[in-house]
């Protein structure tokens, strides 16, 4: 292959590698059904299965991307892959728990380490000024792989959850002998020294922090909710005590002075908390109230996705370096809150093309939003913290799908859980009735799965349809008015950030 061909995949081969990171965590869920069953995982050891990946990858990202710098971006991404082929290997041939815990968080390392590496890698191997365009084309194929790689994964889940878990790793295999040959050599610091106590201690914070919001269900005064949730908030308080006072920290503290870098953040939490909440909860919405298959709730998300990935494409053409970001910003954002505007006017028989051109608002939004966000962490990453900077992006998409994830199954089954008795004796349930019928759609909500099993209680039924429709509605609008409060902030960030570079100029 010769260099000019190598260097005209490159990019798109990147975004491949990188869509493992959305493949793979949507193919274990669904295939955690059966493998629960199968090696008798339930109650606390089963939740741990479903987040042990997602921790691991909250852990380990920041040092990945410093080995990046250390021993060279493609070396490392090469040993990632093996991770993840390992780790899946191992979880799809466990004969117990034990040995599948172990396995999916080697994989949640491993495809963590894909995803920030391949994102560091896109400036290495595009011009500084195509790097817009760089970005849009990898997001269109993090989105394409992520599409069929999900529905692919879905059919074989059907079949047997051990083959699910085994498409990962095939994918991962056949890519490992293509990175040498389309991706430069990217050269190593091996001055770089690990900085151990900045490490350990934001990977505890992150840890903590996304295993107290993973509890948000079960009310924000919980006590499973606020002890980590704070603890993790303190801990990272700790780290940046530490950071301050070392001579070669992952990288300058004063970088959440600076205001495009600050933007870079709270944008990527806007656009990810989002993301999540719409995904997760129309999802939650068709299949609990419209009775929708996996696969045509896979199918109904199309919309989004394919206006994310090609919005992407767009936003990366409009954007030139040091340009337009803001515009492309500010663009995104009140995109993105009309979509989510007219969400919040769901009801339980809403029919499904009335989502369709929310659905497309909010994934153009995304993108106009997602792809400024990525440039900007590239811009602010100083030569020598390159690696850990731009995998702190990684981070912050986790930070804001937690936090999506967290605060909309809390705000559904708020909203939805209002003037509930007067709705169950409105349908002539009796008061002897209304507490297990309380129960019942309570548990609804905070799983938002409801089995419409012949012999039901059809008042149960009805109830947790309207109640989750209206905690949908009202949690859409609430979204809505965070997202244009985290979108404002952004701007004003951006704005400081322009008149910092102006007078550093």
């Amino acid at each position: 292959m010769s260099d000019k061909s190598a260097s005209a995949l490159a990019v798109p081969f990147l975004g491949v590698l990188a869509s493992l990171q959305l493949i793979d965590p949507t193919v274990a869920n669904t295939a955690l059904v059966k493998a629960g069953a199968a090696l008798h995982m339930q109650g606390a050891t089963l939740a741990l299965a479903a987040s042990i990946s997602t921790l691991a990858q909250a852990a380990t990202v920041l040092l990945m991307g410093f080995l990046g710098d250390r021993l060279g971006r493609r070396k490392v991404l090469m040993g990632s892959l093996l991770l993840s082929i390992a780790g899946d290997g191992i979880a799809l041939a466990a004969p117990g728990a034990a040995l599948f815990l172990l396995g999916r968080a080697l994989v949640g390392i491993g495809v963590g380490a894909v995803l920030a590496l391949t994102f560091a890698s896109v400036r290495c191997v595009s011009r500084p000024d195509q790097l817009g365009k760089a970005l849009g084309l990898w997001n269109l194929l993090i989105i394409a792989g992520f599409i069929g790689g999900s529905l692919l994964g879905g059919v074989l889940a059907d079949t047997s959850w051990r083959l699910a878990l085994g498409l990962v790793p095939l994918i991962a295999l056949l890519c490992l002998p293509l990175v040498p040959l389309l991706l430069p050599d990217m050269p190593a610091n091996a001055a770089l020294r690990a900085d151990w106590p900045g490490l350990v201690s934001i990977a505890l914070a992150m840890v903590l922090f996304l295993s107290g919001v993973s509890h948000a269900v079960s009310g924000f005064t919980a006590p499973q909710f606020l002890l980590p949730t704070l603890g993790g908030v303190a801990v990272f308080g700790v780290h940046l005590w530490i950071e301050r006072r070392r001579q070669e920290p992952i990288f300058p503290v004063g970088l959440y002075g600076r205001g495009c870098f600050a933007a870079a953040i709270v944008s990527g939490i806007a656009w990810n908390f989002a993301q999540a909440v719409v995904q997760l909860q129309t999802s939650n919405f068709w299949q609990t109230v419209q009775r929708y298959s996996t696969s045509q709730v896979a199918l109904a998300q199309l919309p989004l996705l394919i206006c994310f990935a090609a919005g992407g494409v767009v936003a990366g053409r409009l954007m030139a370096p040091g340009r337009r970001t803001t515009q492309l910003m500010a663009g995104g954002i009140l995109v993105l809150v009309l979509g989510l505007v007219l969400l919040a006017g769901v009801r339980a028989d809403t029919p499904y093309a009335s989502f369709v051109l929310p659905l497309l608002l909010v994934g153009t939004g995304l993108a106009f939003l997602s792809v400024p966000q990525s440039a900007l962490f590239v811009q602010e990453a100083p030569q020598r913290y390159f690696g850990s900077v731009t995998a702190f992006r990684t981070t912050t998409g986790q930070l804001g799908f937690a936090l999506g994830f967290a605060a909309s199954g809390a705000l559904v089954n708020g909203f939805g859980f209002a003037s509930l008795r007067d709705r169950l004796l409105q349908l002539g349930a009796t008061p002897e009735q209304i507490p297990a019928l309380e129960a019942k759609v309570r548990a609804a909500l905070s799983s938002g799965v409801l089995t419409h099993s012949h012999g039901a209680p059809s008042k149960a039924i009805e109830v947790i349809t309207s109640s989750y429709a209206s905690g949908l509605a009202g949690t859409m609008l609430v979204v809505a008015l965070l997202v244009a409060l985290l979108g404002a902030i952004s701007l004003l960030l951006l704005v400081i950030g322009n008149q910092q570079r102006q007078l550093e100029a």
